[in-house]
């Protein structure tokens, strides 16, 4: 049930387009139906073959939950694994043990039950590194499936144009200006669907995709830090401040205040 009200809102968002479409421009002379269906199924069914179809189909459908400015940082996770830390330091190996199993951030835990594992630091290391590694991979991957639909939206745009100046030309013997005009604007639309279908839909998509995946990383080495310094056995305050330095950037919205009282309330 509350999955359909999630979708209620985009229900209603595309009936009020539709509905607008048909009111100021009913006779398609702006919002050409087929040239869009050329740009946008083109663009689709090209990058679908030059990827893996359920792949792409898949990306799509997670897009809205990828585009969402949604921080990959868990305090509570981040209060415990200083817990943890802590625990280690102090030499309390069973509640240290108890904590990383609450812990939820995939790298964190790992990391930490290596360590209290007693696994040597060139193996956690080296685990880790090929965990990023992957994970660059992955968003990697999917950031190149949109950037093969901007490159081809435009190529599309332009086979649409292609398509009504051929339109044009047969109807230059039958003498209808009127079809000539329409094939004519059919062709000039569908360059326009393919520029702005790559400029301002899929470029931002990029663009935000990038972003978060650069976040996404810049986390995931910082966690890596932390668990070395766990290994270590540094002071829990250290190890804190040391995350905390991190999530002072601006950029990702987090505050000292906000974890700094997490951890309290975690302790």
């Amino acid at each position: 049930m509350k999955r359909h009200l999630r979708k209620l809102p985009h229900a209603l968002f595309l009936f009020l387009a539709c509905w607008l479409i048909l009111h100021f421009d009913p006779a398609g002379l702006v919002f050409n139906l087929p040239g869009i269906l050329i740009v946008i199924a083109g663009t689709l069914a090209a990058t679908m073959l030059g990827q893996s179809p359920r792949g792409v189909l898949e990306l799509l459908r997670q897009l809205p939950d990828k585009l969402r400015c949604k921080s990959d940082i868990n305090e509570v996770d981040m209060a415990l694994f200083v817990k943890v830390a802590d625990f280690f330091r102090l030499g309390n190996i069973r509640y240290a043990e108890l904590g990383t199993r609450r812990i939820t951030t995939p790298l964190l835990r790992s990391g930490a039950q290596m360590v209290l594992d007693r696994t040597p630091s060139a193996d956690i290391q080296r685990t880790l590194q090929w965990k990023i590694g992957a994970q660059r991979e992955r968003d990697q991957a999917e950031i190149q499936i949109f950037r093969t639909m901007m490159t081809l939206a435009p190529a599309f745009g332009m086979l649409g144009t292609l398509f009504g100046l051929i339109s044009m030309l047969y109807g230059l013997d039958a003498r209808s200006m009127e079809h000539i005009g329409e094939a004519m604007g059919f062709a000039m639309l569908t360059t326009v669907y393919g520029l702005l279908l790559a400029n301002l839909v899929l470029k931002p998509i990029i663009i935000r995709l990038e972003m978060h995946s650069r976040q996404r990383l810049a986390w995931m080495h910082v966690q890596i830090e932390a668990i070395a310094m766990m290994e270590e056995k540094c002071h829990a305050g250290v190890i804190q401040d040391a995350l905390l330095a991190f999530l002072e950037c601006p950029e990702l919205g987090q505050s000292r205040g906000e974890i700094e009282l997490t951890a309290v309330h975690t302790s």
